[in-house]
């Protein structure tokens, strides 16, 4: 579509072409090829906004949660126990 977003993705692939540990730190469990599609969609839809068309940090981080695991649930509860006073004034919780 645009030169710009082709030599801005270029660009993001060569450096983590340079740096593989960096990338495997970064995607994580995410499919490289995955990721590279989803930078130039967002580099697109940035231009079609009129914004600039590099990636915000925010936008990196919510396409990287995207691609991994999404299930981020927490399958223990905690309990904690908190020692409390109560007294005519209200509750004191001592710690």
């Amino acid at each position: 579509m645009s030169v710009d977003v082709e030599i801005y993705v270029s660009q993001f692939k060569t450096f983590f072409k340079d740096n593989p540990d960096d990338f495997a730190n970064l995607i994580g469990k995410a499919d490289p090829d995955q990721f590279f599609l989803r930078v130039y969609q967002q580099a697109i839809e940035n231009l079609k906004k009129g914004e600039d068309i590099e990636l915000t940090q925010k936008q990196l981080i919510q396409i990287i949660v995207e691609l991994n695991d999404k299930n981020f649930e927490i399958e223990k509860e905690l309990e904690f126990k908190v020692p409390v006073m109560r007294t005519q004034f209200g509750d004191f919780f001592l710690n």
